[in-house]
């Protein structure tokens, strides 16, 4: 699995440039049977395309009606497939790739302006932003497919015509917040920030993974009880204790102690440690934004790079629109087990190792379909680009502290 900063190729977005968008009517006639079934079989994924079209006015009800019409089905297919292609995919493509250049172009210029009284911390944080931004945008491609075979999306997605995302790798994105263990208000407002702004993308936190991963421990080995009887007993004692006065501090039973015999007592810890993590991240992630705006001015002045910081959260929080999530799952692997993101702590360890393990067993890829049926799906890209920034910055914060 790669470790943040991922190193792969093509920018995900500038693959939707018009230079590689599929000639449709070509990838459908290597498919064709007497009867045309691939193209029958996609109708209900290309109508929501070409009602797109008319609602944004980039086809008028007649060149449809006309398509529709046409008599001779192989031509039929043929001018379909173009109004998708050229008339719709092309200036959908454009628009976006225009809406997330303009806000990460503008982003980086605010940093840079930012820092301008700090020309060492500003060459440093730039350079470092450059790095982790252009990385983070190889993860991803958006493409108008047909999945191959290879493509590996599960055998009921094959031949699933559909404005596709996919992932280049498996992918962990780690916030070391170790980084801030000496500094519990900027760890607390990091913490906070990044619960704030991954919802935007697609990695999928340790925390949320983590009764997923490790239901096991409540099915086999613990209750909720014993697991918080044993995380409290550890955590008191700083992980400096003696198993059997453990058994016999907390009074457990024969039954208990046989489990712990063949367990051990550290997969529980582990648990209960990431859900008082996930207890305090969710209440961090609703801190008030004026607290926010006042904690990082107060230590940008110690700190110049949470200048930056401020300047990009508030052009972030100015521009960013009501969360939306116009995709349908379009593999046998759901995306949280491709894509993840952690705090650098040794207790999510277990949950990584799990997810990496299922997805690289299953021989398989996440893929996301596009539902051209919702209202703001430009809202959607938009929003993922402003937070793309927003990660990009933190985590080259948290990598240029000592």
């Amino acid at each position: 699995m790669s470790i943040n900063p991922p190193r792969l190729s093509t920018v995900w977005y500038s693959r939707m440039n018009n230079a590689d968008v599929p000639e449709l009517d070509a990838s459908f006639r290597q498919h064709l049977t007497s009867r045309y079934s691939l193209f029958d079989d996609n109708l209900g994924a290309i109508q929501p395309i070409l009602t797109y079209g008319l609602k944004q006015g980039l086809l008028t009800q007649d060149e449809v009606i006309n398509a529709i019409n046409e008599p001779d089905q192989l031509t039929q297919i043929s001018v379909i497939s173009k109004l998708v292609t050229e008339q719709c995919w092309k200036p959908f493509t454009a628009n976006i790739s225009t809406l997330m250049n303009s806000h990460q172009t503008k982003i980086r210029q605010l940093i840079f302006n930012s820092l301008n009284d700090n020309s060492d911390i500003q060459n440093n944080l730039i350079q470092t932003y450059d790095s982790v931004f252009d990385n983070r945008n190889k993860m991803i491609n958006l493409s108008l497919s047909l999945p191959k075979k290879e493509d590996s999306f599960g055998d009921e997605n094959e031949n699933v015509f559909a404005a596709r995302l996919t992932f280049n790798d498996a992918y962990l994105t780690e916030f070391d917040i170790n980084k801030f263990a000496f500094d519990s208000r900027l760890k607390n407002l990091f913490i906070g920030l990044i619960q704030i702004v991954m919802p935007y993308q697609f990695e999928c936190s340790t925390l949320e993974l983590n009764e997923h991963c490790n239901y096991w421990l409540l099915e086999e080995a613990f209750d909720e009880d014993s697991i918080k009887k044993i995380g409290q007993y550890i955590s008191e004692r700083n992980g400096d204790f003696d198993v059997d006065q453990l058994c016999a501090d907390l009074h457990f039973d024969d039954e208990m102690i046989t489990n712990i015999g063949d367990y051990g007592v550290y997969g529980a810890y582990d648990y209960w440690c990431i859900c008082q993590l996930y207890d305090k991240a969710n209440e961090l992630s609703v801190i008030p934004k004026q607290d926010i705006r006042k904690t990082l001015q107060t230590l940008g002045s110690s700190h110049p790079e949470l200048s930056a910081l401020l300047t990009v959260y508030d052009y972030c929080d100015a521009n960013i629109k009501k969360r939306n999530f116009p995709f349908d799952c379009g593999s046998d692997v759901d995306v949280s087990e491709q894509l993840i993101y952690s705090f650098g702590l040794p207790e999510e360890q277990a949950c990584i190792d799990d997810a990496g393990e299922r997805f690289y067993n299953s021989g398989e890829n996440a893929a996301l379909n596009l539902r051209f049926e919702d209202d703001n799906i430009n809202d959607f890209f938009e929003n993922y680009a402003l937070s793309q920034c927003m990660v990009s910055l933190l985590l080259s914060i948290i990598e240029l502290r000592v």
